[in-house]
């Protein structure tokens, strides 16, 4: 109720009292929720290992807060798993220790903030945040046709890069083919316009030359189209600002961490917990319930399975290599 759901852990005691006649006050349901996050602070840490050798990664942040310091909240997600650092800073040293550099090979999706570029070998950035950007300056500036008309040429392209991407029929070649002719054509929407900032530019053409540049530079570092040649990769990010839509409205309503503590524990059950959504068919508290309570018995975990089935793969792979 209170890392999932969202409520207060005031209402998520009044709740269970109310339904469920269990009387527990907010200090034992403090206690009680610490204890879970340190009796899952193993499966974090092998979540975090499985997300670092993952093939996809898609990543999206928002601002979180400690106490009245301004940090960040990062999630990473992969096909069956998702981290989720409350409270961390958004800078290289946090993304190393959940992708470090000399283990994480795999393809990541995301925007174009900073600390994303030129960080790996394979990338897919986000389109919707850059169609954004186009429709925010066509909206704001309906009297200036050349934004609409930009927009128009940008929604265009992307739209039959999306047809490329799901053509069945097309093979390798076929799509690393289609990739050249669609960076052609947006090498062509680029090209009438100018691409320093000047002084003098007022801020809509200091936008709109930033947005030139930044779809530039992206074509350049084959960043755009990836999605064409990995048909399985989204073109946008609009999966994970999902995943961040109620910690953000919890942000907003001043339900955020007090201690570094609190953050690293909501850290733990929050990713532990997702994880589970996506693993599971039937995501519900009995199930999950029913879930862990395996892993009690066994003494191993879900995910400490999935991650011992990926080590004896990979030997398996480099003696057949």
């Amino acid at each position: 109720m209170v890392y999932l759901i969202g409520m207060s852990l005031d209402k998520a005691c009044a709740v269970l009292g109310f339904f469920c006649q269990l009387p527990l006050s907010k200090s034992p349901a403090d206690a009680l929720l610490r204890q879970l996050a340190q009796h899952w602070e193993d499966e974090f840490d092998t979540l975090c290992a499985l997300m670092a050798h993952a093939a996809i990664v898609y990543r999206d942040e928002t601002a979180w807060k400690v106490g009245d310091e301004g940090c960040s909240l990062w999630a990473f997600a992969s096909k069956l798993h998702r981290v989720f650092l409350f409270g961390c800073h958004k800078d290289d040293a946090t993304l190393d220790k959940i992708l470090p550099p000399d283990v994480f090979e795999g393809l990541g999706v995301s925007d174009d903030v900073g600390v994303y570029q030129n960080r790996f070998k394979q990338a897919q950035k986000c389109w919707a945040h850059l169609l954004r950007k186009a429709i925010k300056l066509a909206i704001m500036y309906p009297h200036h046709q050349k934004y609409q008309g930009f927009l128009d040429r940008l929604l265009e392209l992307y739209r039959d890069a999306k047809r490329s991407a799901g053509d069945g029929r097309l093979g390798e070649e076929g799509r690393k083919q289609r990739v050249a002719a669609l960076e052609g054509r947006l090498c062509e929407v680029l090209l009438p316009y100018p691409l320093e900032v000047t002084p003098e530019m007022p801020p809509r053409e200091r936008d709109f030359t930033n947005l030139v540049n930044e779809l530039g530079r992206l074509v350049m570092a084959e960043e755009l189209f990836t999605f064409v040649l990995e048909p399985e990769v989204e073109a946008t990010n609009n999966s994970m600002e999902r995943q961040l839509r109620n910690p953000a409205l919890e942000r907003k309503a001043g339900r955020t961490n007090r201690t570094a503590p609190g953050a690293h524990r909501r850290s733990v059950i929050v990713s532990v917990l997702q994880s589970l959504r996506v693993n599971l068919e039937d995501f519900s508290l009995m199930v999950v319930l029913r879930e862990v309570s395996h892993w009690m018995k066994e003494g191993v975990s879900l995910f400490t399975k999935q991650w011992q089935a990926m080590q004896t793969k990979k030997p398996a792979t480099a003696n057949t290599g």
